[in-house]
């Protein structure tokens, strides 16, 4: 399903009806968090039992942020003087009304708001079905496992040193990347962090048909693609000179796979047979590095000789700039760089299937995986730490089959009847399982709801195994058997209408122009800025520096005299205004905090010094050296 095409006013509005599921589109600015504060308020006002409602965020901060706007709604609803808007303070209300006749007492007991994270939502699942979950003491969560990961690969790869199937299969491994051990082990911990994209289809793994029908797809999507974005004035052009250039290539040169397009006048189809043609277009078309040829990479290599004598040279003449001109009209089409991004994949593409070779390396691999992650379950037990990715898979193993569900997983349909998620954007694969599990069963008008909102465009959480097409999975299927009604906001409340106007016109230009849930690719959606129209000044401005080679003067301390003139320029303009410098680390500040206190322009800097450099740490740690040695001085 495709976004309601409403305003943002009727989006807030509908969300808020809590008898039906919702997955919310909402960009940076948007009021998002508002909108899920509203919800959260509208469910209490109508819920048996506050737990009854879970709001599950991606980090601690988050979820104390929004338990404490709910605490500060619901404590400042009967003040009309107060900061709470109508939609918040009428929920509110609303909310207090059933808080009091139920006899809840929300003020005094606040721990009955169910605020939590993801994480800790699977921990509190896994310590009440410990033996389900495989977990015995509930281990630390790391967020980098890469030692235990490496770990397991080694214990993986030290069997090739006895007997078995699992030898023969460690040794056909080594053998493959000629005995590289290192390699070996960096691989296989790769896999290890991503085992929750695979662990639930390895089954499936082992079917070679299957997993050549896949390569087999995605050879025909990247055919697809091509072909929905050549142009179509262009294609009987491109014909005829790809058929010309074919003629008169190096004999070397001609097995490329253009003479198939001498077959016939009708543009290539979307078929395997098809697909040496296309990548033929690409290699005429396209330089090596993947960006369209230009005029003067037209010649005897591509069939376009320039001629021996003056009758040869007349002869190719017309067909060099009929090329030239077919090349120069491509870079300059509406989609060029989309165009050429998608030919160039055509050369990378993996073959439609796997040779005896191929196949006997990939069997041995499918047959060690699981293997290595039960290695990966004992490093986890020595430990005592496991990753995220595991606390959410035993989760859901605590909950049981959908067939089969467990004693808790019943208990739990009971109790959760309302499950809010923010940032679900940056759920995994794991946790998308776990959601589908707590949803189980769940139907059109039995009292329960779902409610998601976030950003596909914000997703930043890869390194936990976060995937982005989960959320546009979400869209289009729903999650479990929950159809979700998408909704888009687009009004920004943050920024002013300069800023929005210039991120939409940036980004609109960087990102993808259409969606692809198989690649987890999210085109950009424009947003509309709350404050009006944009102000003459540029609200955004480039302050490039070009460093020349072999200069006196460190690009850093270019820099650092840069943002000393522009706070001067600004403060000259404007006495009163208030500036923000922002950089990605501390190191950046090496030369801009001199450079500051040299101008005379006070600051405050905000977790800026290294916490070891603090007065406060280089004090407590010189009490801690007295203590434990007197002579230390």
């Amino acid at each position: 399903m495709q976004p309601t095409s409403i305003g943002d006013g009727q989006a807030r509005a509908r969300a808020l009806d809590v008898g039906r599921s919702f997955i919310v589109r909402a960009p940076a600015g948007s009021g998002k968090t508002r909108l899920l504060i509203q919800r959260y308020l509208a469910l209490l006002a109508r819920v048996d039992e506050p737990e009854e409602i879970v709001a599950i965020t991606f980090t601690r901060k988050a979820a104390a942020e929004m338990r404490e706007r709910v605490l500060h709604a619901l404590a400042h609803a009967r003040q009309p003087q107060g900061d709470l808007d109508e939609v918040t303070r009428a929920h509110a209300l609303a909310a207090l009304e059933r808080d009091v006749r139920c006899e809840w007492q929300l003020a005094a007991n606040a721990s009955r708001l169910r605020i939590l994270t993801i994480d800790a939502l699977n921990a509190t699942i896994t310590r009440q079905m410990p033996l389900a979950a495989r977990f015995g003491a509930q281990p630390e969560n790391i967020e980098d496992a890469t030692p235990l990961y490496r770990e397991a690969a080694r214990a993986l790869l030290a069997e090739v040193n006895g007997s078995g199937p699992i030898a023969d299969d460690v040794a056909v491994l080594l053998e493959h990347l000629d005995n590289d051990l290192a390699t070996a082990e960096s691989l296989l911990a790769v896999m290890l962090r991503s085992r929750d994209h695979w662990l639930r289809s390895l089954g499936r793994m082992n079917e070679r048909e299957a997993l050549e029908a896949a390569l087999q797809r995605v050879r025909a999507d990247a055919m697809r693609e091509v072909a929905a974005r050549f142009p179509n004035a262009e294609k009987q052009e491109t014909l005829e000179l790809a058929r010309f250039s074919w003629q008169n290539r190096p004999e070397s040169l001609a097995s490329t796979g253009v003479s198939s397009l001498l077959a016939g006048h009708v543009w290539l189809d979307v078929d395997e047979a098809c697909m040496p043609a296309w990548i033929g277009l690409a290699e005429l078309l396209l330089t090596a590095s993947g960006t369209w040829r230009k005029r003067g990479g037209v010649n005897k290599n591509l069939g376009f000789p320039s001629g021996e004598d003056k009758e040869e040279k007349a002869f190719f003449a017309p067909w060099k700039a009929r090329m030239g001109e077919l090349l120069d009209r491509l870079a300059a089409g509406a989609q060029a760089d989309e165009l050429a991004t998608a030919l160039h994949r055509l050369r990378d593409l993996p073959a439609d299937r796997y040779s005896e070779p191929q196949w006997q390396v990939l069997g041995a691999i499918l047959r060690l995986l699981p293997v290595a992650t039960a290695m990966l379950w004992t490093v986890f037990g020595e430990r005592g730490q496991c990753d995220f990715v595991e606390v959410a898979q035993s989760a859901s193993r605590a909950l049981g089959e959908d067939d089969a569900p467990t004693d808790l997983a019943i208990a739990l349909d009971h109790r959760i009847r309302h499950l809010l998620i923010d940032e679900f954007q940056d759920t995994s694969f794991a946790q998308f399982a776990l959601l589908e599990r707590l949803t189980r069963g769940w139907s059109p008008g039995d009292g329960r709801s779902f409610f998601a909102v976030g950003d596909p465009m914000q997703s930043i959480y890869r390194f936990r195994e976060a995937e982005v097409a989960l959320f546009l999975r979400a869209m289009r299927h729903g999650i479990g058997e929950v159809m979700l009604e998408p909704l888009e906001l687009s009004v920004n409340f943050r920024c002013s209408a300069g800023v929005v106007e210039w991120v939409n016109q940036t980004f609109g230009a960087l990102m993808p122009q259409t969606e692809d849930v198989d690649a987890g690719r999210v085109p950009y959606v424009a947003s509309i800025a709350a404050s009006g129209p944009a102000d003459v000044t540029p609200a955004v401005t480039w302050h490039p520096q070009l460093v020349r080679a072999g200069q006196l003067v460190a690009p850093e301390a270019i820099e650092a005299d840069t943002v000393v003139r522009i706070i001067r320029a600004t403060r000259d303009q404007n006495p009163s205004a208030s500036m923000a410098l922002l950089v990605r680390n501390r190191s950046h500040l090496l030369h801009i905090v001199p450079a500051l206190k040299a101008a005379g322009i006070t600051f405050r800097a905000v977790d800026i010094d290294p916490l070891g450099e603090r007065p406060v740490v280089q004090d407590l740690l010189a009490l801690a050296r007295a203590l434990l040695h007197p002579a230390d001085r």
